[in-house]
């Protein structure tokens, strides 16, 4: 994350992550995720964003889930477990964002938001 990032207050989640998915949807996504036994590890990597979510209630309240590829024939919802910090900085502002999520375990989520090919800027 570069110093310009933004912290995102827990009951911004929803709303925040609703404009994510909204605004983004359909670029390039990378997940990276950082764990203390596994090091730095991509997930996923270049997928169409889908969707981000915080789930506020039923079986995975409390954690967040990114949904990437396409619908057909290859779609994956990472889970972000027990999350307790989200930060988002835009590397180049209108045209690559980045977010962080932190949780209560120590691993760090890092997702990287890229325009693809063929789209336009975003709010073009």
């Amino acid at each position: 994350m570069n110093p310009m990032s933004l912290e995102i207050t827990r009951d911004r989640w929803p709303t925040y992550f609703e404009d994510v998915g909204r605004a983004y949807e359909g670029w390039a996504t990378t997940v990276e995720v950082i764990g203390r036994d596994a090091g730095d590890q991509t997930a996923e990597a270049d997928m169409p964003l889908q969707g981000i979510t915080y789930e506020p209630a039923g079986t995975e309240a409390g954690d967040i889930l990114i949904e990437l590829g396409d619908i057909e024939p290859a779609f994956v919802t990472h889970l972000v477990e027990r999350p307790r910090a989200v930060r988002a900085a835009d590397t180049q502002p209108g045209a690559e964002t980045d977010i962080q999520i932190e949780s209560e375990d120590g691993t760090t989520t890092l997702v990287h938001l890229r325009p693809r090919p063929g789209l336009p800027p975003r709010g073009a």
